[in-house]
């Protein structure tokens, strides 16, 4: 079974830069369905398909495991934005 710590030790081992990663298991903890939010600034200067692509690398096994997966990818500078920071 998937689990959000599964998640987040394999995001932040493979994408550079990275600062934060928000990981909700939507399955009501049966680990088949996540919803993630990754912040890193390599995502700067790249498109939304560019960024979920890095992630989707980063998460190949684990996404092969599960049900359903969502992800969203922003800057540390729009996550600030986001937070209103």
């Amino acid at each position: 079974m998937v689990t959000q710590e599964d998640l987040k030790s394999k995001l932040e081992a493979h994408i550079p830069n990275f600062y934060h990663a928000l990981i909700t298991d939507t399955s009501n903890g049966c680990g088949q369905s996540f919803d993630v939010v990754v912040v890193s600034d390599v995502f700067v200067g790249k498109n939304k398909l560019a960024r979920c692509r890095i992630a989707n690398k980063a998460l190949a096994e684990e996404v092969a495991q599960i049900h359903a997966f969502s992800c969203k990818c922003y800057t540390t500078a729009e996550w600030s934005e986001i937070l209103g920071n």
